[in-house]
């Protein structure tokens, strides 16, 4: 039987001498022994000291293979840099320059020789680079990327025989390389001056108006904080205002979120978060920085002059890789006109972007919202503090959201925000929202704005739709799963398909998903959210540490959420899951700390009330409700004194007073395994004369689980149609599961 050639994956260097027939034709033994020279003294030094070996060979191309990309970048910029030392001075008709191509892919062996579609890539690449230079693929810099102190700059895709999808391609920037060669300057256009002059003073006009910021326009993607989405990627620094009046800055800023909710509407297109973008607000950065700080190709830009009841907007289009300016424009008209320029703009960027519009996205972005610049103005106020994620701008928000929807009663995001807002303090159940009034005063107000808004089509509708489902769980649903998780997920995928770059969106379905027992697939959708704002809120964090926890990775979970309170130290929604994972990791110390920060003031009464009766967020369904009562536990093994431990415990069962033996039983519980040495204990308690302490036992022994299979006999004993029978009968099961793990 034929045997099957094996494959590998490799990082291949190819290279080819450039002008290697006019070099013989000229001198042939000369180049010749030059060629000997430079491999003896160029290239076998160089690949020797990166761990490659040279594959293939033929006249005037070779290819190399190494180990890493790495290494192959590292040695294909040292072999052009020694050569261009060795040209130097050299004259012209005896210069050797090589063009190399790189290219991580799959090989075969043939002899010594390599095979196979990541070789053809690689020589594909090659054929690209100017003499000197170094064109590479994006599997390169996948790997390579803040690896190397280099640059990768987009020259982008490329079609190559019998491979079916095109191939992205980059050129390396390092000082010891040559500048990119200028292509197609040999056929010249008589009209050329004409229309170069045209656009010089087109855009000396834009500039000396200065309707936007100077400095730095193209990037460096090795100097990306995230990297490039596989999509083209946008952001928009919000747009400046030129006008003297600070009252109209609530419209302007409504123009850049307005920008940015449409441009997020765009299918095929990856567009950062208002909640990014408007931390940079007022803020010097230059457009290249904006976009390396994001992790953006494109940047949108601009200003906007006010004077009465007329503006001007001045808005440009970068490419920031490049420093290319795409596409700039000055709109001039009466106030009354803008939300159709923001309309015209919107469209304008997706043609330029070679972006199509489906009829969905297109209609979104036609639509406007409302036509009442005072309801905007009111709206954005609102949105500026709701957007700030705590209880008091929260509540300093509705009022403005209510002006909105007085001043224009068909303001749909309008009423949807302001719906949320009220729903806000019943998620976040420590929240105390309005001074002196309950729970149920929001979530009636809740109510009864979401019944004005449930028709709209919308993606914040939908994600609400979500929220209120996530809410409303079915506990007993036979199928263990629950309704409310899969009415979400419906929910949160229609808000993704209508706006593909919502956060929130995405954030909702993670939600859904980890709900739902899917932690893993759960996860990818929240770290899609923290990518579409990486100025996230801080309870992006919190989702993102619970699906680590329903993974049992407690020490991820643990070090997201304490990261993320270093970050923003207010946010206390964070702090029961912190406690709880904390402590349920063995922490017990740093559990009760965050506690104390928790309730910090209040006294030991009041925070074992907030202990014992907190919700969490996050309400796991089905088969994995299990989690739910290990959190609570957690939280519970936070709060209680330090003084309080297995050894302690033990001492308290063994005393004659139920109430001690029964609280100590129900503390021992929430050690879990841990408390195996308190079986003995538990077991003798099974026969106590009080049905709680036997019932205390009975939970403390499941929630030991297998450690405690000694019990089984007495647990088995006691199985009956009564109340202990029951807490009993759930006892063995724990024990006989977690045996069976």
């Amino acid at each position: 039987m034929e045997s099957r050639p094996k494959r590998r994956l490799a990082a291949i260097l190819a290279a080819d001498i450039a002008g290697y027939s006019r070099l013989v034709g000229l001198d042939e033994e000369g180049t010749i022994a030059r060629l000997r020279l430079i491999r003896s003294e160029v290239i076998e030094p160089t690949i020797a000291r990166h761990s490659g070996r040279i594959a293939n060979t033929a006249g005037d191309s070779f290819v190399i293979e190494f180990r890493s990309a790495v290494d192959a970048v590292h040695a294909a910029v040292e072999i052009q840099a020694d050569l261009a030392k060795r040209n130097a001075g050299t004259d012209q008709d005896s210069v050797i320059t090589f063009r190399i191509g790189l290219n991580v892919g799959d090989v075969v062996s043939n002899g010594g020789d390599i095979l196979g579609d990541g070789v053809n890539v690689a020589a594909r690449l090659e054929a690209l680079a100017d003499p000197g230079g170094i064109v590479v693929s994006q599997s390169i810099v996948d790997y390579a990327r803040n690896k190397v102190p280099y640059g990768f700059a987009l020259i982008g895709p490329q079609n190559v025989k019998n491979i079916t999808d095109p191939v992205q391609a980059f050129r390396i920037e390092a000082e010891v390389l040559p500048s990119p060669r200028k292509r197609g300057t040999k056929r010249k256009s008589r009209w050329l001056p004409l229309a170069a002059l045209l656009v010089t003073l087109a855009v000396v006009g834009l500039y000396l108006a200065k309707p936007w910021k100077t400095g730095q326009l193209r990037a460096s993607e090795a100097q990306m904080v995230y990297p490039l989405p596989d999509l083209p990627s946008i952001a928009v620094l919000p747009i400046a205002n030129y006008t003297d009046d600070a009252s109209k800055e609530m419209l302007i800023n409504g123009i850049s979120e307005d920008l940015i909710t449409d441009l997020s509407r765009i299918s095929g297109l990856f567009v950062i978060a208002g909640n990014s973008s408007f931390a940079y607000r007022d803020s010097n950065i230059d457009i290249a920085r904006f976009a390396e700080e994001l992790g953006v190709r494109y940047v949108v830009d601009g200003s906007v002059r006010r004077a009465d009841e007329d503006f001007r907007i001045n808005i440009r289009l970068t490419d920031t890789l490049n420093g290319r300016l795409i596409w700039a424009e000055r709109f001039d008209g009466a106030i009354d006109d803008i939300f159709e320029v923001q309309k015209t703009i919107v469209l304008a960027i997706a043609q330029k972007l070679d972006l199509p519009l489906d009829p969905q996205s297109r209609q979104a972005i036609e639509s406007v919202e409302t036509q009442t610049i005072a309801a905007r103005e009111a709206f954005q106020r609102g949105w500026e503090l709701y957007s700030q994620f705590n209880e008091q701008d929260n509540l300093a928000a509705i009022p403005h959201f209510k002006k909105a929807v007085e001043l224009d009663p068909d303001y749909g995001r309008a009423w949807a925000t302001l719906a949320l807002a009220h729903l806000r303090p019943h998620i976040f159940h420590h929240w105390n929202g309005f001074a002196g009034s309950g729970a149920q005063m929001h979530i009636g107000l809740f109510y009864k704005y979401y019944r004005d808004m449930m028709e709209q089509d919308t993606a914040l509708v939908h994600v609400i739709r979500a929220i209120v489902s996530l809410n409303l769980p079915d506990w007993d649903s036979t199928e263990g799963v629950g309704r409310g998780t899969e009415d979400a997920r419906r929910e949160a995928a229609k808000a993704i398909a209508l706006q593909p770059s919502d956060p929130e969106a995405h954030l909702t379905m993670g939600w859904a998903l980890i709900a739902a027992g899917e932690p893993e697939e759960g996860l990818a959708f929240v770290q899609a959210a923290t990518r579409l704002d990486p100025n996230y809120p801080s309870h992006y964090a919190l989702f993102e540490a619970a699906a680590l926890y329903a993974l049992d990775d407690l020490t991820g979970a643990a070090d997201v959420i304490e990261k993320e309170l270093n970050r923003n130290p207010q946010a206390t929604e964070l702090m029961p899951f912190a406690a709880s994972v904390l402590a349920l990791n063995g922490d017990r110390r740093g559990g009760r700390a965050i506690i104390d920060r928790w309730q910090k003031g209040k006294h030991a009464g009041v925070m074992q009330d907030a202990v014992q009766n907190y919700l969490f967020i996050i309400r796991w369904v089905g088969e994995n409700q299990h989690l739910n009562a290990r959190l609570n536990d957690g939280l519970r093994l936070a709060a209680l004194p330090p003084e309080k431990t297995i050894a302690s415990l033990r001492a308290d069962l063994s005393r004659g007073d139920a109430k001690d033996q029964r609280a100590a039983a129900q503390s021992l519980a929430l050690f879990g395994p841990e408390a195996e040495s308190a079986v003995p204990e538990l077991i003798a308690l099974l026969d106590s004369p009080s049905v709680f302490v036997r019932k205390e036992a009975a939970i403390a022994l499941g929630k030991i689980g297998s450690a405690a299979s000694s019990a089984l006999p007495a647990l088995e004993a006691m199985v009956d149609g009564s109340l202990q029978g029951k807490f009993a009968t759930r006892a063995i099961e724990q024990i006989r599961d977690k045996s069976a793990d």
